[in-house]
């Protein structure tokens, strides 16, 4: 776990639409204790901060329709968790040369909901 992980977030609402910002900062992570860990992932070596900027947007169109659209990580940083999944073959992940593997870059997406 890093020693700061920090998320910052301001939203705007005004009637029926609103939009958000999400900034995400995590500080490095020095002290290690090799090979430890469960299935998440294994501590093998020290790790850089990140910060990740992420928008969204919502319009809830009737009482019972709302529509969501969004962007993550909207600067496309490549930037890895401390904790990862590199090792676990288990998962399909190559066990033999563990390698940290990079979180998703920038992502969109969107969500409709309907409440009957």
């Amino acid at each position: 776990m890093p020693p700061l992980d920090t998320r910052v977030s301001l939203t705007w609402q005004h009637d029926t639409f609103s939009v958000g910002a999400l900034w995400r900062v995590v500080s490095a992570q020095r002290r290690i204790d090799p090979g430890k860990g469960n299935v998440v992932g294994r501590d093998r070596e020290a790790s850089s901060g990140f910060g990740v900027l992420s928008l969204n947007t919502a319009w809830q169109a009737t009482r019972r329709f709302r529509l969501s659209a969004g962007v993550d990580n909207l600067f496309g940083k490549t930037y890895t968790e401390h904790l990862n999944l590199a090792g676990n073959a288990g998962w399909g992940y190559p066990a033999h040369d563990p390698k940290r593997i990079n979180e998703p870059g920038r992502t969109f997406w969107t969500k409709a909901e309907l409440e009957i």
